[in-house]
């Protein structure tokens, strides 16, 4: 529901910073490898300390002696400044009187920058919860607080990884948004519904 495209911005300007003859695309997946590994270790820490850590190991790894707090900023810059999807306010209106609610890996200082409000009961991050999507704590909060048992929620979402596979290991039914038609991971369960985009929500509710 919400849309966030500049993240490679990150890989790309430490590439272009430092002259790196690494492809962007390394840098990307070094990175992305480190944030799945760090949102599921405990203690939890917030996004900020996350990506402190994070970025200054991706730095190491391709032998830049930087200080990360530039790409840090950056990433904050990126992730505070989020868009919906066209269809988004649309959809969640039509969806009355199902229940619906938002749960997100973003913490306090995402949502204090957010700039529009939506027609849901609650949006739950994971600072609240104090952990990060695809940990099943996430899902058993959202379920706690709308008084639902797994079998009764759909779950929506486009990450594989956090919304795919960690709303079904929760015990959730999936609708997969996959926007760019793109293949599913080997090691992500298949979800029970894969749509385009959320105006194909709606109709597959009313056949549920």
């Amino acid at each position: 529901m919400l849309r966030n495209d500049d993240l490679a911005l990150i890989p790309k300007q430490i590439v272009a910073d430092h002259g790196l003859s690494a492809p962007v695309d390394d840098v990307w997946r070094a990175w992305s490898e480190l944030y799945f590994e760090a949102t599921q270790i405990v203690p939890f820490r917030t996004l900020r300390e996350i990506e402190t850590h994070n970025l200054t190991r991706v730095l190491r790894q391709f032998a830049v002696g930087a200080d990360a707090a530039k790409y840090v900023e950056l990433f904050f810059q990126v992730t505070t400044k989020i868009e919906l999807y066209p269809e988004t306010r649309e959809v969640l209106s039509a969806l009355t009187p199902v229940r619906s609610a938002i749960v997100s890996n973003a913490d306090q200082e995402h949502v204090a920058a957010w700039d529009f409000t939506l027609p849901v009961e609650f949006i739950l991050i994971s600072e609240t919860v104090r952990a990060y999507k695809p940990h099943r704590l996430v899902f058993e909060r959202a379920l706690q607080q709308l008084g639902l048992a797994p079998h009764e929620v759909l779950h929506v979402g486009d990450s594989e990884v956090d919304d795919v596979k960690g709303a079904k290991e929760a015990g959730l039914s999936v609708a997969w948004v996959n926007r760019d038609g793109r293949r599913r991971r080997a090691d992500v369960p298949a979800p029970d519904f894969e749509i385009r985009d959320l105006r194909q929500l709606p109709p597959l509710l009313r056949h549920r």
